[in-house]
């Protein structure tokens, strides 16, 4: 039988929802630590910093018009994972964008996955490279974003390159022993997924998406 884990992302009128529930006997999910947001202007973030919580992350981007003089708005929700054999991280996305092409749409919204980390003594210590973040979301949006023909910020990664169950990262497994039914301190890695918007000039509209995160067997992975 195979065992995954879910967590999903609801983006409604800028505001984005993260949240985690149950557990599997092989692959879990759930939260990596405070997630923070810098660059907002009247802009929240909450969440737990206990990394064996579930993931429940609150975040409103703010002023996301030019009245914002900062650049960009960064958020970073760090995530843990914990699994007995080798994994996968997928992500997909569900939901609609306002259909005036000159509101907030999902390439808008920059997308990336970086910076995997042990947890501590009981995270298994396999060669690092055998965890591969899949491209294009193996960068920092907010690092690496231009401008197209029209003025709009372009990202190397964005929501709009997530398809039905786009996978993000895979590796060999992540947890010493033979369960993760018990979620502990020090037993996974952490990684961060990272969202970023460029305040500028966009028409009014709305938008309502949500982002679901499993984690599932992956391809054999040497550790």
């Amino acid at each position: 039988m195979t065992h995954r884990r879910t967590v999903r992302i609801a983006l409604l009128l800028g505001l984005l929802v993260f949240c985690a529930s149950a557990r599997a006997q092989q692959f879990d999910i759930g939260s990596g630590g405070l997630p923070t947001i810098t660059g907002a202007r009247g802009g929240s973030v909450t969440g737990t910093s206990d990394v064996t919580e579930n993931l429940v992350v609150n975040v409103d981007f703010g002023e996301i018009s030019p009245a914002n003089p900062n650049n960009i708005v960064r958020v970073v929700v760090p995530i843990s994972i914990r699994s007995t054999s080798p994994y996968q991280v997928s992500v997909s996305v569900n939901g609609s964008f306002d259909s005036n092409p000159q509101a907030v749409q999902r390439s808008d919204i920059g997308f990336g996955a970086r910076n995997l980390r042990s947890l501590g003594a009981k995270a298994r210590q396999c060669n690092d490279s055998n965890h591969v973040f899949r491209a294009p979301f193996t960068g920092d949006p907010s690092a690496s974003f231009t401008l197209n023909a029209s003025g709009r910020t372009a990202y190397t990664g964005s929501l709009a390159n997530v398809g039905a169950s786009t996978v993000i990262l895979s590796g060999p497994e992540l947890t010493k022993g033979n369960s993760v039914t018990k979620r502990e301190p020090d037993n996974g890695y952490v990684f961060d997924a990272i969202l970023a918007i460029r305040p500028q000039f966009y028409a009014t509209g709305n938008f309502n998406a949500t982002l679901t995160f499993t984690i599932s067997a992956g391809p054999n992975a040497p550790c």
